[in-house]
């Protein structure tokens, strides 16, 4: 299960360098990919994810921290379905007005993730 959390701190990585070099990229994903069809879908992959950290935590270098994130990942997943697609679509317009020094900021902590879940997995 740790390949799974190494691969998770580099989809994290990767994502959040674009981000942080091209702030626009980042506002693609929140007018294009969340859609009545695809909450279900992106509620599993986050349980999914959730549940493989979880199971792995005990063999890492960090297993508070992936166990944490874990659990993290499974509540946030469960909690795109009970919001709902009206709320999570307001939210998303509300992350669209901001600012491209916002989501640098916020890709620095990507950044931090990623690199903290690939050294726990190593």
């Amino acid at each position: 299960m740790t390949p799974i959390v190494a691969l998770l701190g580099a989809l994290f990585l990767a994502i959040s360098l674009v981000v942080f070099i091209r702030p626009g990229s980042g506002r693609w994903p929140l007018e294009n990919l969340i859609t009545r069809g695809t909450v279900p879908v992106l509620s599993i992959v986050r349980i999914g994810f959730g549940i493989a950290c979880v199971l792995a935590a005990p063999s890492t270098r960090l297993p508070g921290f992936v166990w944490a994130l874990g659990l993290l990942l499974i509540v946030s997943g469960i909690s795109l379905t009970v919001i709902g697609f009206d709320r999570l679509r307001r939210w998303t317009d509300w992350w669209l007005d901001k600012p491209d020094r916002d989501y640098r900021v916020w890709s620095l902590l990507g950044i931090l993730l990623g690199a903290l879940l690939i050294l726990a997995a190593t």
